[in-house]
């Protein structure tokens, strides 16, 4: 069954490990409160408030999708797929298990806030959020800049740094709401326009549909989210469809859309 070369095996073991792990002690949190008390957080998202361990169900498990696409992420890199273009992807072992790891990771942080309604899991679940944010912002800007894994990893951990600053300031934006979502918006936007940059200067080309699709599948999913709020028109408290539950799954498709762009890359003449 896990017939992949040695030399790759780390690829899909690691995010593998971290599954384990990361729901190990989520379910442990759970059964002990770790997290505190359930303080209303993600109230907002419609779905009403189980009691039990569980608050959110529906939006609880649904965030299964982001474990499910960094497991066939690491799955596939294990394997050598798509080694066929040369690129930091598909080369080495560090930038496929790294994001891999931070897709994972999205599904319990989310889990956290959903299951707890605690101040710690909503804080978990923007952390989570921040990580793959910063990931795609320093992927792009290593790849511009032809960084190595050092400046890639100092750029990682500045635009964490800077998103879990504006974390804390005490502001509302129009539209989006928390501060902290804004931020993570931004880091999106100014990635998607350094990946511009990257096929115009830098001469990179890359399957543009799976690009194209990534942006498409989180736009559909943004809009989703926004008419399925608590206040909203679609939302139905007492159903097992929720659209908050859309939302994770729909991310959780483009995390894996945006994973097929970078492998296609190779650069032009």
């Amino acid at each position: 069954m896990f017939d992949f070369p040695s030399s790759r095996k780390s690829v899909f073991f690691w995010p593998l490990t971290l599954a384990v792990v990361s729901m190990g002690l989520f379910l442990l949190a759970l059964i002990n409160s770790w997290m505190g008390m359930a303080e209303g957080v993600g109230a907002g998202f419609c779905e009403a408030g189980h009691p039990g361990l569980v608050k959110q169900p529906v939006n609880t498990w649904s965030n299964l999708g982001f474990i499910a696409a960094g497991l066939t992420i690491g799955w596939s890199q294990a394997h050598g797929r798509y080694a066929g273009f040369v690129n930091p992807m598909t080369s080495g072992k560090f930038f496929s298990t790294f994001y891999a790891c931070l897709a994972v990771l999205l599904g319990p942080g989310s889990m956290a806030m959903h299951a707890t309604t605690t101040r710690v899991g909503g804080f978990l679940d923007m952390l989570s959020m921040y990580m793959i944010a910063s990931f795609i912002f320093a992927y792009a800007l290593s790849r511009l800049l032809n960084l190595r894994e050092l400046g890639f990893t100092l750029s990682f951990f500045t635009g964490l740094g800077i998103q879990l600053y504006v974390h804390t300031l005490p502001y509302d934006v129009p539209f989006v709401g928390f501060i902290g979502s804004f931020a993570f918006g931004v880091f999106l936007i100014l990635s998607s326009v350094i990946e511009f940059i990257n096929i115009g200067y830098r001469k990179l080309s890359n399957e543009m549909r799976w690009g194209v699709a990534s942006i498409l599948v989180m736009c559909l999913a943004f809009f989703i989210w926004n008419l399925s709020l608590s206040d909203s028109p679609w939302c139905d408290p007492s159903s097992l469809i929720q659209g908050h539950g859309i939302w994770h799954l729909l991310n959780a498709l483009a995390i894996y859309c945006l994973y097929r762009y970078y492998v296609s890359e190779h650069k032009t003449v």
